[in-house]
């Protein structure tokens, strides 16, 4: 009885933890698709609403995702009040405090907290397009992620699977 049970918590466990990696990649995925939707806003806004950085976080505040609120709302306001920290300095800040804890890989965080640096350029086309840029870079990623999540998930259910019967055979 207690082996059978000692068998049903090691499955239930490998189980477990290969559900929490798929979840993760569904998770990168989606946080992946929202940062491309949010880039692309920002390109639209400096674009076609001629919008500085600081009002456009404004914008993001309301429409982005739960979990960018605050940091963008932070953004706007330090860079309104005016303190000695400049733009770029909070935008890295509260970028990395914002992307910290998410499943993406560093090269895809590296994106989001360097865009001001396309900032620099005096023309909002060329400002535009260095953004754009950036958007593509994450598209590229989001496309690969999606195109492997299938296989990548069933593989790890697989395995997941197969590892809690080999440590329930070792261990009894």
């Amino acid at each position: 009885m207690y082996k059978l049970v000692g068998v049903f918590c090691i499955l239930a466990g490998c189980v477990g933890f290969g559900n929490l990696k798929v979840r993760q990649d569904k998770e990168r995925i989606r946080h992946l698709r929202e940062l491309i939707r949010m880039i692309r806003r920002i390109q639209d806004e400096i674009s076609y609403g001629k919008h500085t950085l600081p009002e456009i976080c404004l914008i993001l505040a309301k429409i982005s995702d739960v979990w960018y609120v605050p940091y963008f709302e932070e953004i706007h306001r330090q860079v309104m009040q005016g303190d000695s920290t400049g733009l770029k300095e909070v935008w890295r800040e509260q970028m990395e405090a914002c992307l910290k804890s998410l499943p993406l890989q560093q090269e895809e965080k590296d994106v989001m907290i360097q865009l001001p640096a396309c900032l620099g350029l005096q023309e909002e086309t060329r400002q535009a397009r260095g953004i754009g840029q950036a958007a593509e870079l994450l598209t590229g990623r989001c496309r690969k992620a999606e195109e492997a999540y299938e296989n990548r998930a069933k593989m790890i259910h697989s395995v997941s699977i197969l590892a809690g019967l080999l440590l329930s055979i070792l261990l009894l």
